[in-house]
């Protein structure tokens, strides 16, 4: 195998190590959120279990200190020439993704009652347009591959 080919194996491991350690997380912390979010609809998010209420806010932080981990991941490795566009746009996709996150986690008071609905709909909305934007760049990235 040549050096290209050598990086460009390297890129797509890490690629994939990224992309499935975003949905690994994204898989355990989606169920907590549907949680919240039916509460909030149904404007019961007073009457929330506050221990559940209390195991969700430590997940969602620690959920967005692994998407931070995954950020850096993938922001220190070196793509090939072609993707380096995308590679970038990429990154700054993630990193919006992971600001998403943690304006979510940070809308999480220390009890339901006092949960900044506001700032959970802006963070939620800001999360979607950034995986919106990371899927774009990986449907170009693998068009180029």
């Amino acid at each position: 195998m040549n050096k290209n080919q050598q990086k460009m194996v390297h890129f797509s491991n890490v690629m994939q190590q990224v992309m499935g350690g975003t949905e690994a997380e994204q898989d355990l912390l989606n169920p907590k959120f549907t949680a919240l979010r039916k509460a909030i609809d149904a404007g019961t998010i007073a009457d929330f279990d506050p221990q559940e209420y209390g195991a969700t806010k430590q997940l969602f932080e620690d959920g967005t200190e692994k998407y931070g981990e995954l950020l850096t991941t993938l922001a220190n490795t070196t793509p090939p020439a072609r993707f380096i566009g995308t590679h970038k746009l990429l990154i700054s996709a993630y990193r919006d993704f992971v600001a998403g996150c943690q304006a979510m986690t940070d809308s999480l008071k220390d009890s339901p009652a006092q949960l900044d609905q506001a700032a959970f709909d802006a963070a939620e909305k800001a999360q979607d347009a950034a995986t919106e934007r990371i899927m774009t760049q990986l449907s170009k990235i693998t068009r180029i591959a």
